[in-house]
Formats: structure tokens, C-alpha cells, sequence
């Protein structure tokens, strides 16, 4: 299936069908960077954002014909998996765009840090977004940490992250976490204010920030800087016609409604 662009090593983990299109050695200490689908996909904006910006190379897919849609990518001409490997340097990146049921997931994070063991990973990074109810006027987004262990919160203290102390954490990035902690990896997970619902390259950039001063590699975001303010610009638009339009129906109803006196 993956012929075309030539299979340098693949393995099954349970329903996971790993392929490796060359060898992959990452320089010390080394990084991944896991990407799902979740709130205002930051991770998953970030992670490919990353992938262009430092010109990592395709060197690995992770498939399920059990777990995953039926998709294949076509990169360059080449067949890919779903769920795609890049690396350069001593950083990895982990990119899915597509989600999963819970089961799924549960099997799928498991393969993951099973994978990120054996390819000596001493650090890992996952981004998401933090619901902000009131986004749209937040001029300045904060990004939050949970960290796993010491040494991973080394990494952040000369940041401006602030810890997340309260709360609890839901869906995909929950059930990965639970895995990197009972495999005692060193992981940060960073929460930055981001749309719920609506893509958030904004929120991806701020994290990126963070990512950058993590694992010691300039990140230039400026094209997710412009992303958000076409985004922003279109979403004023969007919400001033929408006032226009419940302005006229206010207007429509009320000479519909007949007074009496």
C-alpha cells in the first residue's frame, strides 16, 4: 500500500499498523510533539504549522483499519497514513487530524507512548485549546501548563506559562496524558484560551511560543498571526450582519404585532 514511497521498517501494535519510510534518529534531548483533534484544533494548527516552519521530513504513518476512517493521504505523489510522522533534528511530530472513538483513542495512546519509548523520546509536548467563553474580546490569550514531572517543569520556569491548578481535563489529550503519566515520561501540556468551537490559529501561535522556548528552535508564527486577523476580521463581519439581521426582524415583528388600546 505504501510501496510508492518505499517502507524502510513497519510493525503491528494491536489494531495499529506502524510503517517507517527511513530510519529515524533524533539528536539529544530529544522532542515529540502530539497533535489531536481538540478544542479550536490548536494542536493540530500548531503541529503542521511547525512541520512547514523548521522543514521536518515525513519519515513515518500510523493506520488502523479498525479505529481510523477510511483514508489514505497523497503527499507529493506519495501514499501516506492518516496519521502522520515528520522529524528533524531532535524533534518529532506526531500530526492527526482525525478523530477517533473513545475506544479507539484509549488503544491509540497507548501505541503512541509504546512508540515514543522505544524511539527514546525524553520530553513530550501536547498543545491544546482552553474554552474561553468571552474569546472574541480577548486581546491577550493566556496559556496554562500541567507538567509531569520535575524535570519537565524545569523546561517552563523561565516562562510566562502559568500553572493549571484547578479543573479537571476531558477527551483526547486526557486519555494520552493518563498513559505518558503511567509510563513516567517527562510531558507538558499546555492550555492556551482558544475558540471552542472555531479553528483558533491564534491560540496555536501563542503555544507555539511557548514550544519554541521549550525545545530551543525559533518558530516564526507570523503567518498564524495573519490567519487569526483575517478570521477575526470576517467573524466581526459575520456578527455585524447578524445585528443587522435580528435589528430588522425586531423591526419586521413589531409592525406585524397589532396594539390595541
Amino acid at each position: 500500500m505504501y510501496s510508492a514511497s518505499g517502507v524502510y521498517r513497519e510493525e503491528w501494535i494491536g489494531d495499529f499498523h506502524i510503517i517507517e519510510y527511513s530510519p529515524i534518529e533524533l539528536e539529544k534531548p530529544s522532542f515529540a510533539l502530539v497533535s489531536l483533534p481538540d478544542t479550536g484544533l490548536v494542536g493540530v494548527i500548531g503541529a503542521m504549522h511547525v512541520v512547514k516552519n523548521l522543514g521536518l521530513r515525513e519519515v513515518a504513518g500510523i493506520d488502523s483499519y479498525v479505529y481510523l476512517p477510511p483514508i489514505i493521504v497523497v503527499s507529493g505523489g506519495f501514499l501516506r497514513a492518516p496519521i502522520r510522522v515528520f522529524a528533524g533534528g531532535n524533534l518529532l511530530v506526531v500530526y492527526n487530524e482525525f478523530s477517533m472513538p473513545q475506544h479507539g483513542l484509549i488503544q491509540l495512546s497507548r501505541v503512541l507512548v509504546d512508540y515514543l519509548e522505544r524511539r527514546g523520546v525524553d520530553y513530550v509536548i501536547l498543545s491544546s485549546g482552553l474554552p474561553a467563553q468571552n474569546r472574541f474580546e480577548l486581546e491577550s490569550l493566556k496559556t496554562y501548563y500541567l507538567a509531569t514531572t520535575p524535570r519537565a517543569i524545569e523546561l517552563l520556569k523561565n516562562t510566562s506559562a502559568t500553572p493549571f491548578e484547578n479543573g479537571f481535563l476531558a477527551g483526547a489529550y486526557a486519555l494520552l496524558l493518563k498513559e505518558l503519566i503511567h509510563a513516567r515520561i517527562n510531558t507538558i501540556l499546555l492550555l492556551t484560551e482558544s475558540y471552542l468551537e472555531f479553528p483558533d490559529p491564534e491560540a496555536a501561535a501563542r503555544s507555539l511560543e511557548f514550544v519554541s522556548r521549550i525545545i530551543n528552535k525559533p518558530i516564526d508564527v507570523k503567518e498564524l498571526l495573519e490567519q487569526a486577523e483575517m478570521i477575526r476580521i470576517k467573524a466581526r463581519d459575520a456578527m455585524k450582519n447578524a445585528m443587522r439581521g435580528l435589528a430588522q426582524m425586531r423591526k419586521d415583528v413589531e409592525q406585524a404585532i397589532p396594539i390595541y388600546t
